[in-house]
């Protein structure tokens, strides 16, 4: 009997990566995947942009997560 490979989610990639810089770097981590996005761009690494974008993406769900945690009040 063969198994099937599973598919690649390159989404809990990307969240490894966006969590490694986020311990790493802390909120510079949104700086250091915006310059690699201009840099792919700017090379024209379209398949190397769209793994930052999806980086960056991850990125951005936790930072906003992280602001609306801090902002919530218990009373």
């Amino acid at each position: 009997m063969q198994l099937d490979a599973l598919p690649f989610d390159p989404n809990i990639y990307f969240g490894h990566v966006a969590d490694n810089l986020l311990n790493k770097f802390g909120g510079k981590a949104l700086d250091y995947a915006d310059e690699a996005l201009r840099k792919m761009r700017a090379i024209g690494d379209d398949e190397g942009f769209n793994m930052w974008l999806g980086v960056q993406k991850h990125l951005n769900l936790k930072a906003e997560f992280d602001i609306l945690e801090n902002q919530v009040t218990l009373h």
